[in-house]
């Protein structure tokens, strides 16, 4: 297993291509990583709270298309059948997706 710092705006999906080259993964990445957080201000914000007040999208349920809480650690397996390494060799760019 190696830890991977999140990068700005990343989500799940950035992480598993960068990092396995595939979607795949997902089932197992999630597996490894049970404690993902969005970015709190990340997604639409509720209008019609109980409390009156506007709350994230990201602050209510764990989202896998919004950011990943900035400067968390995640887990890779390394020993993963799941890794494309073909495919991780040609990404030579940071893999970011998200848009505010």
């Amino acid at each position: 297993m190696k830890a991977v710092k999140v990068k700005p705006n990343q989500t799940v999906f950035d992480i598993l291509v960068e990092q396995y080259g595939t979607c795949e993964a997902l089932a197992e990445f999630l597996g490894n990583n049970p404690e993902l957080e969005n970015t709190p201000d990340a997604g639409m914000a509720e209008e019609n709270s109980v409390s009156g007040r506007l709350m994230p999208e990201a602050m209510r349920v764990f989202r896998l298309d919004l950011p990943v809480r900035l400067g968390s650690t995640v887990w890779i397996d390394t020993d993963s059948k799941l890794i494309k390494t073909s495919v991780i060799k040609e990404i030579d760019t940071e893999v970011t997706t998200y848009m505010d």
